[in-house]
């Protein structure tokens, strides 16, 4: 039982946790100059359109649960699902109203559901004192980790000279812009390209800036931070809470998997996982925690399916989580629809399963396929055949031990297999780092106790196992184009500290001399994981401060000037809102290293994303097959490169033929000279940048 002390020392470490936090948000206002209006604007915007709403969702389907967090988790992934319908809902009626209105009505008719059953309706009770002080340290730290990779290194052109832009941000800004306009997000460049992407994230965060203006770099610099602890704190809290024995231990477990810095690669000291979990743009913990959420409401429903409920209200609830998660990652909406028909069809062949279990499968395959196919358009996202079956090689060429592990092993002349066999265990241990023995130890007796019979089958549970497992081999198998391979073994990875959890609370009570071990390995694997996070930390809040004080020395390719800045402003004011930009600016490498060929070498401009127009590459290829894009990217290139040619007489028949309203021109990159003819009128000039509207 808690004593007097020590609920004062929880209670102190919490109250310290939340100061720490608020100083967080002073410093992103006092010294990154973030925009605090429209920071309010983003966080009621989050309340009134996607949280409360959510919870309304699914109070009139009578979905109850026994925990707050819970019920916040589900109803924040509703909520958000239904800011997806509506936005497509928009699109065909062809008026904002529906966005404007539905969000504060359902916020309002929850608040008064609320007030008026607050006395039969206890559940949402939170008393400060019952709250986990390891999740408070959790959620401190994660939220300083995401500020330290995105806020923190990031300061307006307002008030610098310069401004820190990573490549992948510009990319995601645009899409938000874009997205802000309508949908589809159209290519001008090759008549009926789409780009195709996981634009759920991009969607959602594209109405607060089509309604109420709240730009996108404001948005997924300054409000992603919160939003990404916000939402991935809550669902890993809620995982734990449903899924272990241990309630009580939750947020002690959140602690550890933030301490074990898993998937450490690229350098000894950088968890790779982390960094995309955290930096935002990427929404990898968007997609991870709706995978939370699909596993802990898939339990809820699965076992009212079981006892015979009613259970379409839950399951078109658990559509629409599938579909959600899909649109939000693919890979990982892939990963787990396989999961389910593979616990499916193994229940099936055991006899743990009814066969109607099959009518609600079909019925979320449905559901996947539709995002999957129409959203995603898998056709131009991947190219799964490939030239090899194995993407192993692909994969562990990520971590920062591969080479000189090789070299070695071929030294002493091992056979290849040999060398596979220890790149995939050495692989494993940089990955899963302090879970990687009770994960493996719980896996293996999970599997021989379930075949065995002496456990029961739990359909949710061994869920889980098959997302492990799958996750895992689509990550080595499957040849997905960029990032979108890491993603199949991030469905498996996140899940990993749940099965090693289970694996120690099973064995709780046994002593032996191995499970001791296993015990005291995994303490000290934490231990000294967290001695490299520790230090992380420390490099980062050092690049931090470095930005603070404006003291670093920029990269004119993954920068932004002042005078560009001041060209975006006039872009914002004086041009109307789906005016399409021209820009010569490739700017993930210098131009004499430009290749047709590599799509990373051609794929990002600045001029519409911080303007917030719409999205459109000179030579990005997201939207295109790797294998035979860059013709496709060259011809965008070429077309795109003909209405700056000063000697070009029919630069403006150019331009009007791909829908173009202004050409930019940065002077610091293209030696344009005056392009002003009968065509372009010269209509925005500083020293960096001119800008020619292209005249009717």
């Amino acid at each position: 039982m808690e004593t007097l002390n020590s609920r004062y020392l929880n209670n102190a470490v919490k109250i310290i946790m939340l100061a720490a936090m608020a100083a967080m948000l002073i410093i992103c206002f006092a010294v990154y100059k973030a925009d605090m209006v429209n920071f309010a604007v983003f966080v009621g915007f989050i309340l009134f359109y996607v949280q409360l709403p959510g919870l309304l969702i699914i109070r009139m389907l009578r979905i109850r649960f026994n925990r707050p967090a819970t019920t916040l988790c589900i109803g924040l992934f509703t909520g958000w699902g239904f800011v997806v319908g509506q936005y497509f809902i928009t699109e065909l009626i062809g008026t904002n109203i529906l966005l404007y209105a539905l969000g504060p009505i359902c916020s309002v008719l929850f608040i008064i559901a609320k007030i008026l059953n607050r006395k039969c309706d206890p559940r949402f009770g939170i008393r400060f004192s019952e709250l986990s002080t390891a999740l408070f340290i959790f959620v401190g730290l994660a939220l300083l980790y995401s500020l330290l990779n995105n806020q923190y290194l990031y300061l307006s052109p307002e008030v610098s000279q310069f401004t820190y832009m990573n490549p992948d941000k510009g990319y995601h800004l645009g899409l938000i812009g874009s997205l802000s306009h309508g949908w589809p997000i159209e290519s001008p460049w090759v008549q009926g390209r789409t780009i195709h992407y996981h634009v759920f994230t991009e969607l959602m965060y594209s109405v607060p800036l089509r309604l109420f203006g709240v730009p996108a770099d404001v948005i997924l610099l300054s409000c992603g931070p919160f939003m990404t602890v916000y939402t991935f704190a809550l669902s890993l809290y809620t995982l734990f809470s449903e899924f272990t024995a241990k309630v009580n231990r939750a947020g002690l477990y959140c602690l550890a998997l933030m301490l074990s810095n898993i998937f450490i690669a690229k350098a000894a000291n950088q968890s790779l996982a982390f960094f995309f979990i955290f930096r935002n743009e990427n929404a990898t913990a968007f997609g991870v925690s709706c995978m939370f959420a699909f596993l802990v409401f898939f339990r809820y429903w699965y076992e009212r399916f079981s006892a015979g409920e009613n259970h379409w209200a839950g399951l078109f609830i658990l559509t629409m989580l599938i579909m959600l998660l899909t649109g939000l990652k693919g890979p990982m909406g892939l990963v787990i629809i396989g999961a389910v028909w593979g616990t499916y069809l193994i229940g099936i062949i055991i006899k743990k399963v009814p066969l109607k279990t099959i009518l609600p499968i079909i019925i979320l395959t449905m559901g996947f396929l539709v995002i999957y196919i129409f959203i995603l358009g898998s056709k131009g996202q991947s190219n799964g055949s490939g030239t090899s079956i194995f993407a192993f090689a692909t994969i562990v060429d990520i971590t920062f031990y591969k080479s000189t592990l090789v070299a070695f092993m071929k030294s002493i002349g091992l056979p290849k297999i040999i060398r596979l066999g220890i790149l995939l265990v050495t692989f494993m241990i940089f990955t899963l780092t302090a879970f990687i023995i009770p994960f493996a130890a719980g896996y293996i007796r999970e599997l021989i106790l379930v075949f065995s019979g002496r456990k029961d089958y739990d359909f949710t549970r061994v869920i889980v196992y098959a997302t492990c497992l799958l996750g895992f081999a689509g990550m080595f198998i499957m040849n997905y184009s960029g990032h979108s391979q890491v993603y199949f073994g991030y469905a498996a990875i996140l899940l990993v500290p749940l099965v090693s959890f289970w694996f120690f609370e099973d064995l709780e009570e046994n002593k032996s001399l191995i499970m001791n071990l296993v015990r005291i390995v995994f303490i000290a694997a934490l231990v000294f994981t967290s001695i490299i996070l520790g230090s992380r930390y420390m490099e980062m809040i050092d690049d931090a401060r470095d930005f603070a004080t404006d003291d670093i020395s920029y990269s004119r390719y993954i920068s932004l000037s002042h005078d560009e800045y001041e060209a975006m402003i006039w872009i914002r004011d004086n041009t109307p809102e789906d005016a399409l930009l021209a820009t010569d600016r490739y700017y993930s490498d210098p131009l004499d290293e430009y290749s047709y060929h590599n799509r990373w070498n051609n794929r990002f401009f600045l001029y519409a994303d911080y303007s917030n127009r719409f999205c459109y590459l000179a030579g990005s290829g997201y939207n295109l097959p790797a294998a035979d894009g860059w013709m496709i990217r060259k011809h965008m290139i070429l077309e795109n490169e003909k209405m700056y040619d000063s000697s070009n007489e029919e630069r403006g028949a150019q331009a009007r033929r791909l829908g173009v309203d202004y050409v930019v021109v940065s002077k610091d990159f293209t030696d344009a000279g005056n392009l002003s003819n009968e065509d372009y009128k010269l209509s925005f000039s500083n020293d960096g940048v001119d800008i020619y509207k292209v005249m009717p």
